[in-house]
């Protein structure tokens, strides 16, 4: 009878996450940055409880870029430091590294150091939506507090 539940619990993890990717692409279309960037960390949580890493790297990586285009460096920051401290799949992917690389080209405000990194292969695993979004970003897409400005280089 347990194997039954388990079954029915994983088919319903597996509707929940298709509901949250359509309500994702549709805050997405209507513009509604900040609220599609939070959701989707809502949905890593049910792709960590179905052990799709890849999903989970993905929907991290997503929300971070999400968040810059937003202008919140300061949650995009955040939300990326707590995704890697997760044992859930995001620290140690291709997806967190390029999401480090991004916050940090921000951080330097180092416009090569963006380029660079919104040319790399790893966006090709996001919703091409999002993808758009990484290419269109500018340092000036996200304020940086002080805080998190890199010191300048000597």
């Amino acid at each position: 009878c347990s194997l039954f539940d388990d079954g029915e619990e994983e088919a319903q993890l597996r509707h929940s996450a298709d509901t949250f990717g359509a309500a994702v692409a549709l805050l997405l279309r209507a513009g509604r940055r900040s609220e599609t960037a939070a959701l989707l960390r809502r949905q890593v949580l049910v792709y960590a409880r179905l052990r799709r890493t890849h999903d989970v790297a993905r929907s991290e990586l997503s929300a971070v870029i999400i968040n810059l285009a937003a202008g919140e460096y300061e949650q995009a920051s955040i939300g990326c430091t707590k995704a890697e401290a997760r044992p859930d799949g995001f620290a140690g992917t291709d997806e967190a590294d390029l999401a480090r690389r991004l916050l940090a080209a921000f951080a330097a405000q180092d416009a090569d150091g963006l380029a660079a990194a919104v040319s790399d292969g790893t966006l090709a695993a996001v919703d091409n939506t999002v993808a758009l979004l990484a290419r269109d970003l500018t340092l000036a897409s996200a304020r940086v507090p002080a805080a998190y400005l890199a010191p300048p280089a000597r």
